[in-house]
């Protein structure tokens, strides 16, 4: 008797989960998703200065300097956007199918790979001009706060 009553309880707890699991997602709106995901990169965006401008000891022309640079960044991402975008829904059929198509997948990357490639060359530039910004002393912390970061 035990068991069966047990039985019952785990089945009404799964049944009462699933039932009530679309009425939680239910009060979800999505449809203001991107303005807080803007918003949120925008407030990193300021937090990652910040802690530069703190740790470093940035000037106010340096901090100038930087944000011209990430604005410039930003730009000429926005022109890789819709390639990236498009690739990505691409990958993501590829990825729904019944089977995995290798080929398929190889060559969708081989096409791409001019985009991957301006994506790689903009931050690569970005990231030469913010040291170009930055003194001898402000380059050597800046190195081992990379170094710190990258040992977590």
């Amino acid at each position: 008797m035990k068991i069966t009553l047990k039985n019952i309880a785990i089945a009404t707890s799964l049944c009462s989960a699933l039932v009530l699991t679309p009425v939680s997602f239910a009060g979800n709106d999505n449809s203001n998703h991107k303005g807080h995901h803007e918003k949120n990169q925008q407030q990193m965006s300021e937090k990652k200065l910040a802690k530069l401008t703190r740790k470093l000891g940035l000037s106010e022309s340096q901090q100038a300097d930087i944000k011209t640079l990430k604005a410039e960044e930003k730009a000429q991402m926005q022109t890789i956007k819709p390639a990236m975008k498009a690739f990505r829904e691409q990958v993501k059929t590829l990825m729904s199918a019944d089977s995995f198509d290798e080929q398929a997948f190889v060559q969708l990357q081989e096409n791409n790979q001019d985009v991957f490639s301006a994506m790689a060359l903009i931050k690569a530039k970005s990231k030469f001009a913010m040291k170009s910004v930055l003194t001898e002393e402000q380059l050597e912390k800046f190195s081992s706060m990379k170094h710190k970061r990258s040992r977590r």
